[in-house]
Protein backbone atom coordinates (compact mmCIF):
# COMPACT_ATOMS: atom_id res chain seq x y z
CA UNK A 1 0.00 0.00 0.00
CA UNK A 2 2.75 2.59 0.74
CA UNK A 3 4.26 2.36 -3.32
CA UNK A 4 0.84 4.10 -4.80
CA UNK A 5 1.79 6.32 -1.99
CA UNK A 6 5.37 6.90 -2.80
CA UNK A 7 4.84 7.03 -6.25
CA UNK A 8 2.07 9.27 -6.62
CA UNK A 9 4.08 11.78 -3.89
CA UNK A 10 6.87 11.91 -6.16
CA UNK A 11 4.65 12.78 -9.48
CA UNK A 12 3.55 15.01 -7.75
CA UNK A 13 6.74 16.98 -6.24
CA UNK A 14 8.20 16.16 -10.02
CA UNK A 15 5.38 18.46 -11.46
CA UNK A 16 5.69 21.02 -8.75
CA UNK A 17 10.00 21.13 -9.71
CA UNK A 18 8.71 21.62 -13.47
CA UNK A 19 6.52 24.22 -13.01
CA UNK A 20 8.81 25.70 -10.81
CA UNK A 21 11.08 25.48 -13.23
CA UNK A 22 8.85 26.63 -16.37
CA UNK A 23 7.81 30.22 -14.38
CA UNK A 24 12.01 30.63 -13.65
CA UNK A 25 12.61 30.14 -17.37
CA UNK A 26 10.16 31.62 -19.00
CA UNK A 27 10.64 35.23 -16.33
CA UNK A 28 14.28 34.95 -17.66
CA UNK A 29 13.01 34.67 -21.48
CA UNK A 30 10.72 38.05 -20.98
CA UNK A 31 13.52 40.00 -19.72
CA UNK A 32 15.66 38.90 -22.88
CA UNK A 33 13.26 39.70 -25.27
CA UNK A 34 13.30 43.36 -24.23
CA UNK A 35 16.87 43.37 -23.89
CA UNK A 36 17.31 41.79 -27.52
CA UNK A 37 15.10 44.59 -29.30
CA UNK A 38 17.68 47.24 -27.55
CA UNK A 39 20.19 45.32 -28.68
CA UNK A 40 18.31 45.67 -32.45
CA UNK A 41 17.84 49.29 -32.28
CA UNK A 42 21.52 50.12 -31.39
CA UNK A 43 22.89 47.75 -34.17
CA UNK A 44 20.16 49.43 -36.69
CA UNK A 45 21.35 53.08 -35.30
CA UNK A 46 24.96 51.92 -35.95
CA UNK A 47 24.18 50.59 -39.06
CA UNK A 48 22.43 54.10 -40.08
CA UNK A 49 25.69 55.95 -39.19
CA UNK A 50 28.16 54.04 -40.92
CA UNK A 51 26.28 53.97 -43.93
CA UNK A 52 26.10 57.86 -43.83
CA UNK A 53 29.91 58.14 -42.84
CA UNK A 54 30.36 55.50 -46.15
CA UNK A 55 28.12 58.25 -48.73
CA UNK A 56 30.64 61.13 -46.77
CA UNK A 57 33.69 59.11 -47.83
CA UNK A 58 32.15 58.17 -51.44
CA UNK A 59 31.38 62.04 -51.92
CA UNK A 60 34.64 63.49 -50.43
CA UNK A 61 36.80 60.61 -53.17
CA UNK A 62 34.81 61.43 -55.98
CA UNK A 63 36.36 63.28 -59.12
CA UNK A 64 34.30 66.13 -59.19
CA UNK A 65 35.65 67.09 -55.50
CA UNK A 66 38.73 66.52 -56.24
CA UNK A 67 38.47 68.54 -59.58
CA UNK A 68 36.37 71.53 -57.37
CA UNK A 69 39.82 71.00 -55.21
CA UNK A 70 42.51 71.29 -58.26
CA UNK A 71 40.74 74.30 -59.07
CA UNK A 72 41.10 75.76 -56.29
CA UNK A 73 44.83 74.92 -55.39
CA UNK A 74 45.56 76.78 -58.68
CA UNK A 75 45.83 73.60 -61.16
CA UNK A 76 44.31 74.59 -64.85
CA UNK A 77 43.00 72.35 -67.19
CA UNK A 78 45.06 71.60 -70.30
CA UNK A 79 43.88 72.91 -73.56
CA UNK A 80 46.02 71.72 -75.81
CA UNK A 81 48.05 67.86 -75.72
CA UNK A 82 51.69 67.87 -76.96
CA UNK A 83 52.51 64.05 -78.65
CA UNK A 84 56.34 63.60 -78.72
CA UNK A 85 55.88 60.47 -81.28
CA UNK A 86 53.58 60.02 -84.70
CA UNK A 87 51.27 57.60 -83.84
CA UNK A 88 51.28 54.08 -86.04
CA UNK A 89 49.14 53.86 -89.36
CA UNK A 90 46.30 51.15 -89.00
CA UNK A 91 47.11 49.53 -92.07
CA UNK A 92 49.80 49.58 -94.85
CA UNK A 93 49.17 51.17 -98.44
CA UNK A 94 50.22 48.79 -101.02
Amino acid sequence: MKKPILILSCLILVIIGLTVTRAIISNTLSTTGVDLSRIDQEIDSYQRKSALIQEKILQASAFTTLEDEAERKGYEAMSTQIVLTSPLPIAYKR
